[in-house]
């Protein structure tokens, strides 16, 4: 995160604002509505913490990105929502483990299935702790079918996000915001 300038910060900060903007219908009137009425229609929006943290990382394919947006749409949301300050922890915890398949292959590679096999797996994971929450006294179908549903979403939003990205790059606005990709002539160089 040492290699941030101010243009990746800045476009951090609009896309984390962005999705904090999604987010707070979500965690305000969905939320008390929905979990008690459709915990499964509340559970198809899930989605919505997975697409800050892919777009800024689509655009961008530098470390630590999804941490800060999704941090950042968290500190938008927090002063609106019952669960106050909360909010950034949860909103964070998914920018943050979004960033670990990336981590994992030292931030060099970004190919598409990963994006969509993490976030997938992130969702379906996610749903563990929201079926808790969301489905305590529900039926035995509808806790089950909280799993698919959330991982289904988290891979629609990651869709949309990626897409949205590669519409953003043809225009040529996000010029120089991707990381240059590193070779070893490159490293051997330097």
């Amino acid at each position: 995160m040492k290699n941030l300038s101010t243009r990746i910060l800045l476009t951090c900060a609009a896309i984390g604002v962005a999705a904090g903007i999604l987010l707070l219908p979500i965690f305000t009137f969905f939320s008390t509505a929905a979990i008690a009425v459709a915990p499964l229609g509340y559970t198809a929006l899930l989605g919505v913490w997975f697409f800050g943290g892919a777009l800024i990382q689509s655009l961008t394919h530098r470390p630590g990105v999804a941490l800060i947006t999704s941090f950042i749409a968290g500190l938008v949301v927090a002063p609106f929502t019952p669960y106050g300050f909360s909010t950034i922890a949860s909103t964070a915890t998914v920018g943050l483990i979004q960033e670990l398949p990336f981590l994992a292959t030292a931030y060099r590679k970004w190919p598409t299935w990963l994006f969509y096999v993490s976030n997938g797996v992130i969702g379906v994971l996610y749903a563990f702790p929201a079926q808790r929450l969301l489905a305590a006294d529900a039926a035995d179908w509808v806790r089950l079918a909280i799993y698919p549903i959330a991982g289904a979403s988290a891979l629609l939003f990651t869709w949309l996000a990626r897409m949205i990205a590669k519409r953003l790059e043809r225009t040529g606005v996000t010029r120089g915001l991707k990381a240059e990709p590193r070779t070893k002539a490159a490293q051997v160089g330097a």
